[in-house]
């Protein structure tokens, strides 16, 4: 009944990268709490942790690759990150919940900031199957909740931490999680009832310090928990399938004092690393999942397999229907990025149109648009004629310089001081 626990308990193989591939680019990050965090050593808990961010950094990104190498080493996703960084990373099987994870490093030149995407950590609960099914997985019977797995994985930490306080966790970070929480549940509502699981989600986010070499650094642990819950009883199998599995995911933002809350806001915003699976790993990765998932149901008695034949063809159009909904969450997710990329470009536009109209007011000048580009003349006059290389102005609406000065002359329009229409 192991085996089988390993063939019914995988997740759906499309994993999304979490801030990855699935999140809504529109969240701002910002620092939760209203009340300054305490001094709290490791494995504390603290209250909400507040600071003054430093100097925003530059929005300029660009892609990297990681590979897969247990199917070969072909490219698994494409991934952003800021400009100028370089990335380190691949995707790995986790042990406990035998599906593929991205693991990565992503860091400035000069090494002072990093992005952290930590492998997955895994556990069951089954208290009624015969053996083990906690090969691989962390030593925790139940479900836990994502601030309490925080205060877990703090104390798996080497030298010690020191911990500010708690930190909010984006919006639209959380409606990830949940979004897959409630993809599970959608597609578990047609499985059969041995297969029929609860899914819930959690995200939670800590402000931490530590040494790093002679100086102190500043880091964000952020972790999302998703736990799947069977409690049907009604045959053997789901007997003895009754229980849970959770996963949690981990990413570390570091940065010197004083610089986390720029390069928060920087993640935040671009919803870094924003990964994307590649065809051929998708094709590949499912490929491998469904030969794992005739083994293991060939190797199983022939009772076992007259009772499981149904629920591994249920299994497989969950997989595939998980698949088309996993295209079109992540097709509604893009739509949602370049949206707001849209909206924060168009306010940018309109804080530089308003700041270049100020200075034309104080500087006495305007700005127009003719054959040959902008440029700035007098704001004394409404009416400014070019020939090319010279300036006409008027404040008569009936005067054309057109027959009593040499050239062809062009009324030009009045625009924004950045050049922009108005």
């Amino acid at each position: 009944m192991h085996r089988l626990g390993r063939v019914f308990t995988v997740a759906a193989i499309a994993i999304l990268l979490a801030g990855c591939s699935s999140g809504s680019k529109t969240a701002s990050a910002a620092v939760g709490g209203s009340t300054e965090g305490s001094a709290t050593p490791s494995g504390g808990k603290a209250g909400g942790a507040t600071y003054v961010s430093g100097s925003p950094l530059s929005n300029q990104l660009t892609t990297a690759t990681i590979t897969d190498p247990s199917l070969g080493g072909i490219v698994a996703a494409t991934l952003t990150i800021p400009a100028g960084w370089k990335l380190q990373g691949i995707e790995m099987i986790s042990p406990c919940t035998f599906s593929p994870w991205p693991v990565i490093r992503a860091y400035s030149q000069d090494g002072l900031m990093q992005y952290r995407i930590e492998p997955v950590f895994g556990w069951q609960w089954h208290p009624n199957a015969r053996g083990t099914f906690n090969t691989g997985c962390a030593n925790i019977s139940g479900p836990m909740s994502a601030a309490n797995f925080l205060q877990y994985y703090l104390g798996t930490m080497q030298g010690g931490v020191h911990v500010v306080g708690t930190m909010a966790v984006a919006p639209a970070y959380q409606q990830w999680a949940q979004g897959l929480a409630s993809q599970k549940n959608q597609m578990s509502s047609s499985a059969p009832a041995a297969m029929q699981t609860q899914n819930t989600a959690d995200t939670a986010a800590l402000r931490i310090e530590a040494v790093n070499g002679s100086f102190v650094v500043e880091e964000r642990l952020r972790t999302v928990v998703e736990c799947s819950m069977n409690n049907d009883r009604s045959t053997a199998m789901s007997n003895a399938l009754s229980g849970g599995t959770c996963w949690a995911r981990v990413d570390v933002l570091t940065a010197p004092q004083g610089q986390l809350d720029a390069l928060v806001q920087l993640v935040d915003s671009n919803n870094l690393p924003h990964g994307v699976n590649t065809a051929q790993w998708m094709q590949a990765a499912l490929a491998r999942q469904q030969r794992q998932g005739a083994q293991a149901l060939a190797a199983l008695t022939a009772q076992e397999k007259q009772e499981s034949a149904m629920l591994y063809q249920q299994f497989q159009q969950i997989m595939q229907r998980s698949q088309q909904e996993h295209a079109a969450f992540m097709q509604q997710q893009e739509s949602q990025f370049e949206s707001a990329m849209n909206n924060a470009n168009a306010s940018m536009n309109a804080q530089s149109t308003a700041a270049s109209d100020w200075v034309d007011y104080s500087l006495d000048q305007q700005t127009v648009a003719g054959p040959n580009g902008t440029a700035k003349v007098s704001s004394a006059y409404s009416q400014t004629w070019t020939n090319g290389s010279q300036w006409y102005q008027t404040n008569d609406p009936n005067t054309n310089p057109n027959g009593f000065l040499q050239g062809n002359w062009t009324l030009t329009t009045q625009v924004h001081g950045n050049g922009q229409p108005k």
